[in-house]
């Protein structure tokens, strides 16, 4: 199985030593094993009984210019035909982009959508209602799974107090982690998280 993993820093960040981030997998994992990409991989193994290929891109400029960014750029991870998309951004969009958000988001969709591909477009780990409701109106999409993490809008799921760094703190720790890839893996058997 090929699992294309989309996302910001909560997917992956690369090295940072200015704000004490000294890894290169999703923010504030305790390891990469930790992160949820690496958790929701582990869970599809064991449900499927096959390896999970995955790739996993930082797509911010995307979320912070989605009225000007070039879908071209993911062609090759396009091309790559994945089984499953994980959609998990939102967050690094400004204020006065959310429309646009909205519309660019739908695009990245179609731009990638096939049959049998299955996508989850997966909600914000902060809450920002109109950023949600961009996210949401994707489900009108075949083939297009919503999964909320509005059950994880808490600082329990949080790394407070793990990194001296507030923003790194604000990520999610190794349970939210573990909470955001048990969401996703309970969209894909069809359940409620």
């Amino acid at each position: 199985m090929k699992i294309l993993y989309l996302g910001n820093s909560i997917t992956l960040h690369g090295i940072n030593h200015d704000i004490g981030w000294h890894g290169e997998w999703g923010m504030a994992a305790s390891a990469p094993d930790n992160d949820y990409v690496h958790v929701l991989n582990r869970m599809m193994e064991t449900h499927t009984g096959e390896p999970a290929e995955s790739a996993v891109r930082n797509i911010a400029d995307f979320e912070r210019a989605p009225d000007t960014f070039d879908l071209a750029a993911f062609e090759e991870l396009r091309d790559w035909n994945p089984d499953l998309l994980v959609l998990r951004i939102c967050e690094n969009t400004p204020e006065d982009k959310v429309a646009a958000f909205g519309e660019a988001y739908l695009r990245l969709i179609r731009y990638f959508l096939r049959d049998g591909l299955r996508i989850f477009a997966v909600g914000g780990f902060w809450k920002h209602d109109c950023k949600e409701a961009c996210i949401r109106a994707a489900e009108a999409i075949s083939g297009v799974q919503y999964v909320s993490l509005q059950h994880l809008h808490s600082a329990a799921y949080q790394a407070i107090g793990q990194f001296e760094h507030s923003g790194v703190a604000a990520h999610p720790s190794d349970r939210g982690m573990e909470a955001i890839a048990q969401a996703i893996f309970a969209a894909y058997l069809g359940q409620k998280a």
